[in-house]
């Protein structure tokens, strides 16, 4: 497995609709980190995060991150979510993340935060 960085935030984030938004702007306003975890390289997608999480996120600086052409492909923890593992699309490259919650809005159905409540 490779790194970067070694790197935790609060909440990692997948899907770019309505509900993941909403997630990390809230996160975000309260002062936590925030990675938000794209499939697709659309830079569409991408301006749109930043460009609606902008204020809030350069309030504090830092505390917004949004990750393209990935996909989390392990969520893991002991009593609640611990760690996740993102794949970058491109390279195949695997990156470890230490985070307090996990929220996937990829598919049809959008749960609720699993783990911890940030």
């Amino acid at each position: 497995m490779r790194s970067i960085q070694p790197r935790t935030v609060d909440l990692v984030v997948t899907g770019d609709d309505r509900a993941p938004l909403a997630a990390a702007f809230d996160t975000v306003q309260r002062g936590r980190r925030v990675l938000v975890v794209l499939r697709s390289g659309d830079a569409r997608a991408v301006q749109r995060y930043r460009r609606r999480l902008r204020p809030v996120a350069n309030a504090d600086g830092g505390r917004l991150t949004v990750m393209t052409n990935a996909e989390v492909v392990c969520v893991d923890g002991v009593d609640g979510v611990e760690a996740v593992v993102i794949r970058h699309s491109r390279t195949g490259h695997l990156y470890a993340v230490n985070a307090s919650a996990f929220l996937s809005c990829d598919g049809s159905t959008c749960p609720a935060h699993a783990g911890r409540r940030v």
